[in-house]
């Protein structure tokens, strides 16, 4: 059953989601961040349980994640995962009982791909809200800056969320304009 008009496949939204600089600022790759039992505790509510890490693996109790250092341009080193497939990505996905794997491999897509142009605005304002973690809600009230943020980027997000709410209210407003003239 396809959703929003979309072809049905999975979106990257539906899965859990590690990325390999939160494994690096836990310490499981390469040197830990000073605040490495934070990044921890994030890898442990992805379901990153590993028995043990050294030479580029992380071993978990089902799978073993394999992890690339590749040099940086001007000093520095980069880290990926080495999929099963072959690629170099940042991000592993697992759903269900599904090992990690890179997108390609689970054959997903994006949200905002599979929706139908008019919805794409909205989610594009829920993933604004979500970001400042506020409700998803529309008409809730918009969630207040987190400490931390700057203050700019606060309101670069706001305008952003305020100009995809106009975009969607027009873009419903044209749909129903059509529905009313067929």
């Amino acid at each position: 059953m396809s959703r929003w008009g979309g072809d049905g496949r999975r979106t990257v939204e539906q899965t859990r989601v590690v990325d390999i600089g939160t494994m690096r600022r836990a310490g499981f790759v390469g040197r830990h961040a000073c605040d490495w039992w934070k990044w921890r505790s994030k890898a442990h509510k992805q379901g990153i349980w590993p028995k043990s890490w050294r030479d580029g693996f992380i071993y978990l109790p089902n799978q073993t994640l394999c992890t690339e250092q590749v040099p940086w341009h001007f000093g520095g080193q980069r880290f990926y995962f080495v999929c099963e497939c072959g690629r170099r990505v940042e991000k592993l996905h697992a759903f269900g009982d599904r090992p990690w794997r890179c997108r390609d491999c689970h054959n997903l897509t994006y949200a905002a791909r599979q929706a139908v142009p008019r919805d794409r605005h909205i989610l594009m304002a829920r993933k604004i809200r979500e970001q400042l973690g506020g409700s998803l809600n529309m008409l809730d009230a918009f969630p207040p800056k987190p400490k931390g943020m700057h203050r700019r980027r606060y309101e670069r997000l706001w305008r952003r969320h305020d100009a995809a709410a106009q975009r969607m209210t027009a873009a419903y407003l044209r749909h129903l304009r059509g529905l009313r003239r067929g």
